[in-house]
């Protein structure tokens, strides 16, 4: 008996385009991590283990956090946005190979794979965060975020950028596969300049004029606003953020269309 849920369209709820992306999304959720001990608990065991490690490193080499909260609450609030982008990108530019087959169950589309993929990332690091922030609020008796409505406005901001810069990266990947080789090296600089080990008003004015193009250090500092009371950064534009990931995902909307106008003699996508 298979776990695969059937993607054909012969249902009434595979029949809408929010019927067949639940049923992509449920489908994900059976065969990822299938036959792993904690099976799909490590969607968020794998982003847990890694915060905390990042947490318990910086505390270990004697770092203090620039603000008046313990440094793993801090750290994580750096580090959750970050996260976040780099499971979506990393799920979707993995999503077409993976679902090579599953475009010929009409009519499933690469784009609804694909919004199914960064739509799971989503739900999962929502339950991370909740699970994370919580548990060292408690641990570390630090107060429950001041502005939850900016905490959870951040981390979807930076969903749609990832989403949108994801969409573009898998329709560049799945195109060309040397462009899906050196992407995880263009964007590894994204992990020290998005303020997940500092705040933007440690920097002198030059770097933060640098540093503002960062889309992710934008997002970090916006929830940092929301979760620590009396914070404010200089760094907090997120409708900029946003604008970027609006433009990747119509660029990657235009490249599709592009490529699948001349598929005859280029392929299909």
């Amino acid at each position: 008996m298979t776990n695969a849920v059937p993607i054909d369209g012969s249902s009434p709820l595979n029949s809408t385009i929010i019927g067949r992306v639940r049923a992509l999304i449920r489908r994900e959720q059976r065969i990822r991590f299938a036959g792993s001990l904690f099976g799909y608990g490590w969607a968020y065991l794998t982003p847990i283990a890694w915060i905390v490690t990042m947490a318990l490193f910086f505390d270990f080499l004697g770092r203090t956090s620039p603000l008046l909260v313990p440094t793993p609450i801090f750290v994580a609030t750096g580090i959750l946005p970050y996260v976040l982008f780099r499971q979506t990108l990393t799920s979707m530019m993995r999503a077409p190979k993976a679902n090579r087959y599953m475009v010929y169950f009409r009519p499933t589309s690469l784009s609804e794979i694909l919004l199914a993929n960064g739509l799971l990332e989503l739900i999962n690091m929502l339950i991370v965060a909740v699970v994370l922030l919580t548990a060292i609020s408690v641990i570390y008796n630090v107060p429950a975020p001041d502005n939850l409505f900016k905490v959870t406005t951040a981390l979807v901001v930076t969903w749609c950028f990832a989403f949108g810069f994801g969409r573009f990266c898998a329709i560049c990947g799945h195109l060309s596969p040397t462009f899906q080789r050196i992407l995880p090296i263009l964007i590894r600089p994204l992990f020290w300049i998005s303020g997940i080990f500092y705040i933007a008003a440690e920097l002198p004015a030059p770097a933060q004029a640098v540093l503002w193009y960062s889309p992710l250090f934008h997002t970090i500092e916006y929830l940092r606003e929301g979760f620590f009371l009396g914070f404010s950064s200089p760094i907090s534009a997120i409708g900029y953020t946003m604008s970027l990931g609006l433009g990747f995902l119509l660029a990657s909307v235009a490249l599709e269309n592009y490529w699948k106008a001349d598929a005859p003699n280029r392929g299909m996508l």
